[in-house]
């Protein structure tokens, strides 16, 4: 009988009960966070955005040792939010020579918001030589990535910038 009296007065005690709410709270949170995040797509540019971060530096002992072309993305020295610059990729085959004809995208990926992702395909200006103008609308770290297809082959190439006001 005693001990039943005491686990009575051990639940209305303050510190649990303040234990005990804090713990309820941080799992209703949780619970609150995860239902939002479900609810709510990012919607990336790229659907199968997973597999291809998951598998970006996952390559094939043969990958390894197939003869790679030579990729530079250049990017203007400080971009600017809503100012249009020109961003260039030269591509260079294995065998020295320049890419002749290829289709090029630059993925443009805003890790702090998604919806803010866009792309747009590069137009070749020169044998190798492949650029186009973009305009950020938004200031901070982007991820871009130049994705060159030709003769079968697909290649990328990833930068990060900070775009400034």
């Amino acid at each position: 009988m005693a001990a039943e009296l005491h686990l009575k007065e051990d639940f209305r005690n303050p510190w649990f009960l303040g234990i005990l709410g804090l713990v309820g709270a941080a799992l209703a949170a949780t619970i609150w966070m995860a239902v939002i995040a479900g609810q709510t797509s990012p919607g990336l540019v790229s659907e199968d955005y997973y597999e291809k971060g998951s598998n970006y530096f996952n390559k094939t002992p043969e990958q390894k040792n197939l003869p790679q072309w030579r990729l530079n993305l250049m990017t203007p020295d400080k971009p600017v939010v809503g100012q249009s610059q020109t961003y260039r990729l030269y591509a260079v085959m294995e065998s020295g020579k320049p890419v002749s004809s290829a289709s090029v995208t630059l993925y443009a990926y805003r890790p702090s918001d998604a919806n803010a992702d866009f792309k747009l395909t590069m137009q070749q200006r020169d044998p190798g030589s492949f650029s186009v103008v973009a305009s950020f609308p938004l200031p901070g770290t982007w991820d871009l990535i130049a994705q060159i297809q030709a003769d079968g082959k697909q290649f990328d190439v990833v930068q990060r910038i900070f775009v400034g006001n």
